[in-house]
């Protein structure tokens, strides 16, 4: 397979930033992956806190121990407005994520074609 494939693999399924440091732009590659990891954490800070609140709930007897008032309380916490930080982690995730991807590519493409060209 060609690097352009290799690397929108990797930072497609892998993780976002591992194709850039498979094409040796380490700097582009460890970018991506510490945004990737900051965003990651305060999307998980937003989840445990509202998961620590339901627990919190079903322990003093507010919400029944039933599957459908567990999954209303969950799927409310989860729908009610979540705070802006939750919202642009995601953003940024997915930037990362789809741009990394595309960016891996014409990297690899450019490599590539750099490689057909040095060997003719």
């Amino acid at each position: 397979m060609s690097k352009s494939i290799n690397a929108a693999l990797l930072n497609a399924f892998v993780c976002p930033g591992t194709g850039h440091l498979y094409l040796g732009k380490k700097a582009m590659g460890w970018g991506i992956i510490i945004t990737c990891f900051a965003s990651l954490c305060a999307m998980m800070i937003v989840v445990i806190e509202r998961a620590q609140a339901i627990a919190d709930d079903i322990v003093a007897g507010n919400i029944a121990l039933d599957f459908t008032a567990i999954y209303s309380a969950v799927h409310t916490s989860v729908t009610a407005n979540l705070p802006t930080s939750a919202t642009l982690a995601m953003y940024a995730f997915l930037l990362c994520w789809i741009g990394g991807t595309i960016s891996a590519f014409i990297m690899g493409k450019k490599m590539d074609d750099a490689a057909a060209h040095s060997s003719d």
